[in-house]
Order: C-alpha cells, then sequence, then structure tokens
C-alpha cells in the first residue's frame, strides 16, 4: 500500500450489487442509512440522517465531490475496510455526524507550561508536506479507519480541490507540519476547511519527541486564528480533547454553527512561521490584545 494513485472506485454495477447485499449480511448495515450520492444528494440526505439517532452512514461512493458536499453539511467522513472475497477489499465510506461533538474555540486553547518552554524550538508550514504527514498517521496509528480507498479521495482533493457542480461550496483538504531546528517533520494534523472552519481528522507525533503533538496542537490553533479561522472542529468527544479546552456540544448546535461559517471566504494560506511568534500571536489573542488574521 505504498502507492495508492492505482485504486479504484467500484464500477456502478458491482456498487450496486454490494448495496444489496451487505444490509442482509452484516446487521450494522441495516441500521445505518446507505447513501448513494448519484441518485441523493449530500443536502437531501442530510435531512434524512438528522430525522434518525444514528451516527454513522455508510455509502460505497467516493467521490471527492461528495465528501466535500457531506462536509459542508457537517459530515466528516472515515472509510473502513471489508473482506468479502479471497481476492476482492472492499471499501466503504462512513460519513459520521455523532448526537454530540467536539469543538474548540482557538482562543480558548490551553498553553501549558512545557509548550510555552519549548515552541521557540519549533517551524509551522501548511500544505508542505502533505503525504509525509499522511504517512506519519498511519505509522503511528495503523490504517485504523484511513484505508486505501479514503487515502486516494484526499490525495486527489488535495491536489486539484473540489470539482463539483455547487458553486457556493469553499472545501479544501489541508495539512499542518511542525518541523524541528534539524529541519524534521515531528509532528501533523490532516484535516479540511469548510468556509471559515478546520475540522482536524486526525494527525500524528514522532516517537520520543517530548511535546511535539502539545506544540503542533497549540502552534496549529494560533495559525488557524492567523490565517481567519475562529473555531475548530475536533470530531469525536475525547477527554483529552477536553483538556485542551474543547467543549462538548450537541450535533443540532454543531450544524448551526457550521451554517453561520461555512460560506466565509478564508485561504488556508501560510509561509513558514517560528513557533515563538505564533505562540506570542494566540497570548496576545488570549489576553485581547490581537486581530484575528494577517
Amino acid at each position: 500500500r505504498k502507492d495508492d494513485q492505482d485504486w479504484q472506485p467500484l464500477p456502478p454495477q458491482l456498487k450496486a450489487r454490494f448495496a444489496a447485499f451487505l444490509p442482509g449480511a452484516i446487521d450494522i448495515f441495516k441500521t445505518w442509512p446507505y447513501l448513494d450520492g448519484e441518485k441523493e444528494p449530500a443536502h437531501e440526505f442530510v435531512k434524512r440522517f438528522l430525522a434518525q439517532p444514528q451516527g454513522y452512514s455508510w455509502s460505497l461512493d467516493f467521490s471527492g465531490s461528495l465528501f466535500c458536499e457531506l462536509a459542508y453539511e457537517g459530515f466528516l467522513s472515515t472509510s473502513n475496510e471489508i473482506q468479502v472475497s479471497r481476492d476482492l477489499l472492499l471499501q466503504m465510506l462512513l460519513p459520521w455526524n455523532d448526537p454530540t461533538r467536539n469543538t474548540l474555540d482557538c482562543r480558548d486553547m490551553h498553553i501549558s507550561r512545557q509548550v510555552k518552554k519549548r515552541a521557540r524550538r519549533y517551524k509551522m508550514t501548511v500544505d508542505a508536506a502533505y503525504d509525509d504527514v499522511m504517512l506519519g498517521c498511519i505509522r503511528m496509528h495503523g490504517e485504523a479507519w484511513l484505508f486505501r480507498g479514503l487515502r486516494w479521495l484526499l490525495r486527489g482533493l488535495f491536489k486539484d480541490g473540489y470539482r463539483g457542480k455547487r458553486s457556493d461550496i469553499h472545501v479544501g483538504v489541508h495539512s499542518f507540519e511542525l518541523w524541528d531546528e534539524d529541519g524534521h517533520l515531528v509532528a501533523g494534523d490532516l484535516g479540511y476547511t469548510v468556509g471559515g472552519v478546520y475540522t482536524s481528522m486526525t494527525g500524528f507525533r514522532l516517537q520520543g519527541t517530548k511535546c511535539a503533538g502539545q506544540v503542533q496542537l497549540v502552534l496549529t490553533a494560533s495559525l488557524l486564528h492567523k490565517m481567519g479561522y475562529d473555531w475548530w472542529d475536533l470530531g469525536m468527544v475525547m477527554t483529552y480533547k477536553r483538556r485542551l479546552g474543547a467543549h462538548v456540544v450537541k450535533r443540532d448546535e454543531f450544524v448551526s454553527r457550521l451554517h453561520k461559517d461555512r460560506d466565509k471566504l478564508v485561504y488556508c494560506k501560510h509561509d513558514e512561521i517560528n513557533g515563538q511568534d505564533l505562540l506570542r500571536h494566540l497570548l496576545d489573542v488570549q489576553a485581547g490584545r490581537s486581530q484575528p488574521a494577517d
């Protein structure tokens, strides 16, 4: 799986066969709503999804346009893989929007003493090493939910952007990179922007790098704020996110806030920047001394 470029989605006939077969073979696919992106647009699917209690849905459509249109409606799409025969590993997209979610206002990010002490040793970049960050995530976490089909989809979006029919959607796939004093990539984050909101999908840090993960999170929050993003969608509710300053919000509250900010024009671009400068920016923001964007 070193090279995912040759992966291809299922042809229409095979996709239709598996869409009919799986609910009878695996109980969970009877419960989770199924999305055929060629027959049901994301803005219609979301009405059906929100009328039921499940957090997950499933689809066999690995379309970059569908991913972006789902993100615009508040879905964070992960993936899964099922071995259906000796020769076929079936990939499926899992659009997700739990009843609760973690969000973080950038100005609320907790900054520990260790981060304040170590930030000056690092630099941050945006979109400078997307594939390396993805590889770092897989080395740290395994494939988990970042299977070959989703990697293929995300790399396509990173390269080409959204190419769907809707001119009102501003969704982009991005990476944030933390570099040490010797120029080594030591931590990073993969995610995407929807208008004025950044959603984190996954991240990594190198083993043996003390506090690099914490530094990367704090400096990413600062860089997001510096570029004009006010808040950060951290996805699934987890204890460590609360320690960062994140809040738990209900799904309807999350969707409502996303709708207010999803049409903002914010550009996720920035030159390489020193960690000390980013730390100073965030401390100034928290003290009420700084404006959001450059």
